[in-house]
C-alpha cells in the first residue's frame, strides 16, 4: 500500500478539559498525544503534519521530559514548519496561531506543510484526541480510498461521522480553501454526496473523544490497545 500525508490535528483550545488535554496522562503511561504520534506514525501515512496551538508549541519545544514516553524532539526549522522525530518516527510541526477560529484553521495549516506533490493521492485529516483510534483501522481506510478513488472517505458510528477522513484535495481544492470556523469538511460532504463514501464502523472508536477530565477518568476502565 501506498502511503499518503496525514494531517493530525491538535491546536483545540481544550476549554471543556480545563488545561490542555493533549497532555494528559492515559491509562497505558503515554500522553495523549503521544498515543496519536504513535498510531498515526505507524501507519501508512507519510509525511505526518502535526497542527498545534501556540501553548502546546512552547511545551512541546521547552521541556523534554514532558513526552519521555516518546522521546519527541523538535528539529530544525523548514519553511513555516519544525521537524521533529520521536520512537516510532518523524513529521511536520506547525503552529496555528489562528486556532481559535476553528477546526477549519488547523486544516488549512496543515496543508500549507504539503506540496502539490505529497497531496495528489489524498489526504487523511486526523484528530489527537481519539484514544481508541489504531494504526489498523487507519490503514484500513487509506487502502479503501484508494482502491475506490472516491472523492472523500469517513467512517460513521450510529448516524455520527467520526475520524480520520480520507479526501481527493485536488478535487475540492476551491471549496477546501473556503471552509471557515469548526465544521471542518463536513460542509463538503453536504454539497457533494454523490462524492462522498460513508463506511459504518463496528466501534466508537471514531468518534469516541477525550473533551473532558471525565472522559479521562472514564478511560481507566476501557481497554486500549497498547
Amino acid at each position: 500500500m501506498e502511503p499518503i500525508p496525514g494531517v493530525l490535528l491538535g491546536a483545540g483550545g481544550s476549554e471543556r478539559f480545563g488545561s490542555e488535554k493533549l497532555l494528559a496522562l492515559l491509562p497505558t503511561g503515554e500522553r495523549l498525544l503521544e498515543r496519536a504520534l504513535r498510531v498515526h506514525l505507524q501507519s501508512h501515512i507519510s509525511p505526518l503534519v502535526l497542527v498545534v496551538s501556540p501553548n502546546l508549541r512552547k511545551t512541546i519545544m521547552g521541556n523534554t521530559d514532558t513526552f519521555s514516553f516518546s522521546g519527541m524532539t523538535v528539529g530544525k526549522k523548514v519553511d513555516q514548519w519544525y521537524s521533529f522525530s520521536c520512537r516510532w518516527g518523524g513529521g511536520r510541526l506547525v503552529t496555528n496561531e489562528n486556532f481559535k477560529k476553528g477546526m477549519s484553521s488547523s486544516i488549512h495549516k496543515g496543508l500549507t506543510c504539503l506540496t502539490d506533490e505529497e497531496k495528489v493521492c489524498g489526504v487523511l485529516i486526523s484528530l489527537a484526541d481519539l484514544p481508541f483510534l489504531t494504526p489498523e483501522m487507519i490503514n484500513f481506510l487509506i487502502n479503501k480510498f484508494l482502491k475506490e478513488k472516491m472523492g472523500m472517505l469517513l467512517p460513521v458510528f450510529n448516524g455520527t461521522t467520526g475520524h480520520p477522513v480520507v479526501v481527493d484535495i485536488g478535487r475540492f481544492k476551491d471549496e477546501i480553501n473556503q471552509i471557515t470556523g469548526d465544521v471542518g469538511l463536513r460542509g463538503l460532504m453536504h454539497k457533494f454526496p454523490e462524492a462522498v463514501k460513508r463506511i459504518p464502523w463496528h466501534n466508537d472508536s471514531v468518534t469516541r473523544d477525550v473533551d473532558t477530565s471525565g472522559d479521562l477518568e472514564r478511560l481507566e476502565g476501557d481497554q486500549i490497545c497498547y
